[in-house]
């Protein structure tokens, strides 16, 4: 593991100096998003993937600046833009203290190449969770890896996914 504020390569935006941790760097919750309850739909076609994904609905801050989240599943857009260099990749893990209150983090790898928004799923188990815009959530982890090939995928700046949660 490298730390991305140190000799990795990869750049991340809108990071504090109190985000800087001795070995990962925090994340800062931006959105929230709750998940609809449609149908998911992802397979494979002749060598392309189809996704049909279930859909959301942007959540408003309550008067109290809080987020106010009931039991179930919310997409999250972190504050942080991440920029992932040639011979790195990251993932993200859920701070502690969510952990301890039964509410997780969730995301998926950050290949080489990729460049733009942070997102995951905060899956809240039980309980409400009120959470305010800006609270660290996440800590991003950089690893030194093997590149076979950059990102090519359908997430990224200047796709039409990233242009939702920009805004």
């Amino acid at each position: 593991m490298i730390h991305i504020n140190g000799k990795a390569k990869s750049r991340l935006t809108n990071v504090r100096e109190e985000d800087i941790q001795p070995n990962a760097t925090d994340l800062r919750l931006g959105k929230v998003f709750k998940i609809n309850e449609d149908e998911f739909m992802i397979g494979e076609t002749d060598c392309k993937e189809i996704k049909k994904h279930r859909g959301s609905v942007e959540l408003e801050v309550q008067p109290d600046g809080y987020y106010h989240l009931e039991p179930g599943s919310y997409e999250v857009i972190m504050q942080n833009i991440i920029e992932v260099a040639e011979g790195e990749d990251g993932f993200v893990i859920t701070r502690s203290t969510l952990n301890r209150n039964g509410c997780f983090l969730t995301s998926g790898l950050y290949d080489a190449g990729y460049h733009g928004v942070m997102a995951g799923v905060v899956h809240v188990n039980c309980g409400i969770m009120k959470i305010k815009p800006g609270t660290r959530i996440g800590q991003y982890l950089c690893f030194k890896a093997e590149t076979l090939h950059k990102y090519d995928g359908d997430y990224g700046l200047n796709k039409e996914h990233d242009k939702k949660y920009k805004g």
